[in-house]
């Protein structure tokens, strides 16, 4: 490897990082709270339903605010809206300690969650911009994976955390590291580029052009024609399915299992566990993977294609207990590989300048179906024979293979026109 190529590695493993470190505490954050239910139950004498209430509303705050942010991303810069938003989430993250009531850690909860809405847009606008195009798949893979991790080491620390010494200094401490973290992002900052504010600063030229030499303005009419667009809205709705389809597996599974094999809820839950802890690990593989094919569509609907297949097997047959591991796994390795493709996919249909909205709208698509799916699921099981949960979670898979496979239309970077005033890449 000559100088230029390691220097080249060295810039991506350092962008990198410092997007994954924040993305790690942006998860770590989300687990952190419903870890934290029994001491607020037993502290503050906050019932479960409203402890659960407050869960919703942080969900909500992300969801409604996460295209916001991404437009905000487009327009501003990503790097500044990210620190921003991470500001906005620690400090709400660490003003929870020293709350007394319900009503203003209800506030501060919904301040966290629409600071939490920052990291998508922001974090794929900057690996868009900063990471070379070989390496963009595996980049996205260990991204979605630092937040994995974050998922893992909340519930533990925290908890430990708050038994050992209180859960308030827990909650100061885990802000203590979040403020550490963002200090170390203001620092470097200047190695975090991305690609929105160059488009917006560039000047159109010829005569005959309305204000030669002038900066075109995206109108409101722009960005609905792109987030409106074919390709853009299928994604949407993969994005929403593959979180349904996700759903059914690690949030209902072990009820399901027991009432309709006599499955043990120990046995059932490590099932689920090997499907979460496979699927983590799989992301990885899918990044070096995605890097290496040009279709990532066909690629992501092989992947569900089989794991239907597992799944059915699940449903149909009183598998023995390491069979029934091996399936979870395998349906948890299929559903983690895909997820590095699934947003390269993304970043095909997106035009140059507009990482923030599109990364942002789609994966609103992933808040829909997470929201939706408790209500979907939890009827099914309550008036359902159990294994309609598993059917339930193959057809939202069969349902990703038929979203990712429509024909898409022209894509959206040829149709879409920048502020550049031409389609990228023309």
């Amino acid at each position: 490897m000559d100088q230029a190529a390691a220097l080249d590695v060295r810039d991506d493993v350092k962008v990198l990082s410092l997007i994954s470190t924040g993305h790690f505490v942006s998860h770590f954050y989300m687990l952190s709270l419903p870890a934290l239910f029994i001491f607020l139950n037993q502290d503050l004498g906050i019932s479960y339903t409203l402890l659960g209430a407050m869960l919703s509303a942080r969900y909500l705050a992300t969801g409604a605010t996460q295209l916001p942010a991404g437009f905000l991303v487009d327009r501003y810069g990503a790097r500044a809206i990210l620190l921003t938003g991470m500001f906005l989430m620690v400090t709400a993250f660490a003003l929870m300690a020293f709350a007394s009531s319900y009503w203003l850690l209800l506030v501060l909860v919904i301040i966290g969650g629409i600071g939490d809405a920052v990291f998508h847009p922001a974090d794929y606008a900057i690996l868009n911009g900063s990471v070379s195009e070989g390496r963009m798949a595996r980049a996205f893979s260990v991204h979605t994976f630092s937040g994995h991790l974050g998922f893992a080491a909340a519930p533990a620390a925290i908890t430990l955390m708050a038994t050992l010494w209180d859960w308030r200094l827990a909650l100061l401490v885990t802000a203590g590291l979040g403020y550490a973290i963002l200090a170390l992002l203001i620092i470097q900052s200047s190695s975090l580029k991305d690609d929105t504010v160059k488009p917006k600063r560039h000047k159109r030229a010829g005569p005959g052009i309305e204000g030669a030499g002038q900066v075109r303005k995206d109108t409101f009419g722009d960005h609905a024609r792109l987030l409106l667009s074919r390709p853009v809205l299928v994604l949407f709705a993969f994005f929403a399915m593959s979180s349904l389809a996700g759903n059914g597996l690690h949030s209902f599974s072990i009820p399901a299992l027991n009432a309709l094999h006599g499955t043990s809820a120990v046995d059932a839950g490590f099932a689920v566990g090997a499907y979460m802890l496979v699927s983590s690990l799989a992301v990885l593989a899918g990044g070096w993977i995605s890097d290496r094919i040009r279709r990532q569509d066909h690629f992501a609907a092989g992947a569900y294609a089989l794991s239907i297949v597992a799944v059915l097997l699940i449903a149909f047959f009183s598998l023995h207990y390491v069979l029934l591991v091996l399936f979870f796994g395998f349906a948890g390795f299929c559903h983690g590989v895909i997820r590095p493709a699934r947003d390269m996919m993304v970043r095909e249909v997106t035009p140059e300048g507009s990482s923030g909205k599109v990364f942002g709208f789609i994966f609103t698509g992933q808040n829909v179906g997470g929201g939706i799916a408790p209500l979907i699921l939890g009827t099914v099981m309550d008036t359902l024979p159990p294994q309609w949960i598993f059917f339930a979670s193959i057809g939202f898979m069969a349902l990703c293979i038929v979203t990712i496979l429509l024909p898409r239309g022209p894509m959206t970077k040829g149709t879409y026109r920048t502020a550049e005033g031409q389609a990228p890449g023309a």
